[in-house]
């Protein structure tokens, strides 16, 4: 299979809660994937004739539930190669190992936050040779986009998601400085409860994790807000 644009990749979600399925076209259309969607099996099956390049397949279905989906996909030579990942609230092992047994290529239980749905997606595409990684780098640290994580000469940060967010969006704005109120509205969205200082703890907790001498490069701008300097410009003492 060749590499292809995000755009010329089609998800197919399946699942009975429309919510679930919005929520998960949206942040999969905001990677730039093309997204069709079934609310039940039968609707699965007919949607599975176009041959979409990955499936995303609740169980708990109606008229057909989610492993007879896997399992007529898997008898026809037109689909039997699709990747498919369960995502469900059935969280017994048995179940997860049926799933798997039928064909199933990952297996996900709810709740399961879109962000983590996704970055299984993106992986399952590059291991069936349809995307590429999504990788930024910066001096040592490189910021593996499609995989939540970031490494520093080599080593795992284990950053948070959003300690992992702030760090992304950060580096990708070089030498641009964001005042708190814009990181709160950009990071944290529509979170209750959060105030300036909640930047400024993340700041604080991301900078621990990067260690001397990269925590210099996530400057304060005083007054101001944060910035992501290169070491060659980095100027602040943090």
């Amino acid at each position: 299979m060749d590499i292809r644009n995000p755009e010329d990749i089609t998800i197919l979600v399946v699942d009975d809660e429309v919510d679930v399925v919005e929520v998960l076209s949206f942040f999969l259309e905001k990677e730039g994937y093309t997204v069709l969607t079934a609310y039940d099996g039968l609707e699965a099956l007919e949607q599975g004739k176009s041959c979409p390049d990955l499936i995303l397949l609740d169980i708990m279905i109606p008229l057909l539930d989610g492993f007879g989906v896997c399992a007529a996909l898997r008898s026809r030579a037109e689909t039997e190669k699709i990747p498919i990942i369960f995502f469900s609230a059935k969280i017994e092992d048995k179940d997860r190992v049926h799933g798997l047994m039928l064909g199933g290529d990952d297996y996900l239980t709810k709740p399961v936050a879109p962000q983590v749905i996704v970055a299984h997606v993106n992986a399952l595409l590059r291991r069936n040779g349809l995307a590429k990684s999504s990788v930024i780098e910066a001096d040592g640290l490189r910021i593996f986009v499609d995989e939540f994580r970031a490494e520093l000469n080599g080593v795992d940060l284990e950053l948070t998601l959003t300690e992992f967010n702030l760090l992304k969006f950060l580096v990708d704005h070089p030498r641009n400085t964001f005042k708190r109120q814009q990181l709160l509205d950009i990071i944290w969205r529509d979170s209750m409860m959060v105030t300036e200082r909640t930047v400024d703890a993340h700041v604080k907790n991301l900078r621990e994790k990067l260690g001397d001498p990269f925590k210099r490069q996530v400057e304060t701008v005083r007054g101001v807000g944060y910035r992501f300097t290169y070491s060659a410009d980095s100027t602040e003492e943090a």
